[in-house]
């Protein structure tokens, strides 16, 4: 369940966020599904914890997440059940709404139940109200600011398989393999988990705490020099050749920093700070 807290996020960086799951996850051409995914999922997270006083840790976030990675292959988009339910009692027209509520979403919503309890937590982002209409409109559950909510709220009270974030993610434990049993029982596990402790480092780093990085050098390679690269403006093969040297060098010297062309722990920082304002 959901905890009310009074405290507001600061300085949480957007930019750094989408920068560095571009990187990691997208190689660096994150597409507007993609990115679209991602907006809902951390406007959700925002106004949640700003606004509404619902505290969604960065642990739950990052695993909502990297479910939405796995169940969609990696393409963020929200899908509806194939076959749409049929055979399955839930797959026949209500006899009060007339409508079908079969699976959809990022992680799939079905029964007429769930999609009720759905509309009792989702808002409208312009209007903070719950005044979306998903009972007699189930098909809004195929929006992504919607199916976002929706798989946050799934996932924290239990809908998919009476399992919930809060039994294995607290503020002492931080159990990403077996929070699978929440979706699927243990299938995937430990892919799914090191899915999400990619999200929490890119959270991290857009909360200003920093996360730990490779020294970038000419011949490194690896999702930490393609996010260099997108900062830099430069194009993100994930691969330290003379232009991203040079690119380096080029923000070294207009930054006051010692021109070596290798990215450390200095450079990053003063990066960091001029690129994320983290």
């Amino acid at each position: 369940m959901f905890r009310h807290n009074k405290s507001r996020l600061r300085g949480f960086s957007l930019r750094a966020f989408q920068t560095r799951m571009n990187a990691v996850w997208f190689n660096g051409g994150v597409n507007d599904a993609q990115a679209e995914c991602l907006a809902g999922f951390t406007a959700a997270y925002l106004i949640y914890n700003n606004v509404l006083g619902r505290h969604v840790p960065v642990s739950w976030l990052a695993y909502v997440l990297a479910t939405t990675y796995h169940e969609t292959a990696a393409t963020m988009k929200p899908v509806e059940e194939y076959g749409k339910g049929a055979g399955r009692p839930y797959g026949e027209p209500d006899p009060e709404t007339g409508q079908v509520y079969d699976g959809r979403g990022y992680v799939q919503l079905t029964w007429k139940d769930n999609y009720q309890k759905a509309q009792a937590q989702v808002v409208d982002f312009l209007t903070l109200q719950h005044d979306v209409q998903l009972v007699m409109q189930p098909d809004l559950a195929m929006t992504p600011w919607v199916a976002a909510q929706v798989a946050i709220n799934g996932m924290a009270e239990g809908w998919f398989t009476g399992k919930a974030l809060a039994d294995y993610l607290t503020d002492t434990t931080t159990d990403y393999v077996n929070a699978r049993r929440i979706i699927n029982g243990t299938d995937k596990a430990q892919l799914i988990a090191a899915y999400a402790t990619e999200v929490q480092a890119a959270l991290e780093l857009a909360h200003g705490k920093g996360i730990v990085r490779c020294q970038v050098k000419e011949g490194v390679s690896g999702d930490d020099v393609r996010e260099l690269q997108l900062m830099l403006g430069l194009r993100p093969d994930g691969s330290a050749g003379p232009d991203t040297v040079n690119g380096i060098m080029a923000f070294q010297a207009a930054h006051l920093l010692a021109v070596d062309g290798v990215c450390g722990k200095e450079t990053w920082a003063a990066l960091d700070q001029e690129v994320y304002g983290v």
